[in-house]
């Protein structure tokens, strides 16, 4: 390509790039139209990454749940579940204040099902006890504990809280 082109074309080809990264970004809702993220990564059981109608990177904890560490029995199972429920899906995101490592405490959504329920429901995770646990929370475990699905078809399931007692990180 001749040098006048290839100065053409570069200058072209930049104008378009910042006219494109200057257009303002269409917030996609659910069904309802409430602003939904999209999630990047799913880091284990209850926690992900999603990026907010800024475009900004926000890490969630899952308010609620604990799952299983990921070297713990069912740990990989469980974010492997939670990977399948929402990885590169677009979520609602429940909650404002935040836990002692700056991640936000959320309760994710999509439409109207309940993520944070239906990894307890399933067996891949346990109700957080750390506070007044959620009534909705306490009896999607008892059903799972009963029908000893995911983690407690373990006889001797052992809680995240008490694993990472017995492991601490070095």
């Amino acid at each position: 390509m001749p040098r006048k082109m290839r100065v053409w074309y570069l200058l072209i080809a930049t104008i378009v790039s910042v006219v494109v990264v200057n257009v303002p970004r269409c917030s996609v809702g659910d069904l309802q139209g409430r602003p939904t993220w999209l999630v990047k990564t799913v880091h284990d059981g209850d926690t992900v990454t999603c990026i907010d109608t800024a475009s900004t990177l926000q890490k969630i904890r899952l308010v609620g749940i604990d799952a299983p560490e990921f070297r713990q029995a069912y740990g990989e199972a469980s974010q492997q579940v939670l990977e399948g429920k929402v990885l590169g899906r677009r979520v609602r995101v429940e909650g404002t204040s935040r836990d002692q490592y700056g991640r936000l405490l959320g309760t994710l959504w999509i439409n109207d099902r309940m993520i944070n329920r239906e990894m307890v429901a399933e067996g891949y995770a346990w109700v957080f006890g750390g506070y007044a646990p959620a009534q909705d929370l306490l009896d999607a475990e008892s059903l799972a504990r009963q029908g000893r699905r995911g983690l407690w078809a373990d006889p001797r399931p052992i809680a995240p809280q008490k694993w990472r007692n017995q492991h601490p990180r070095r």
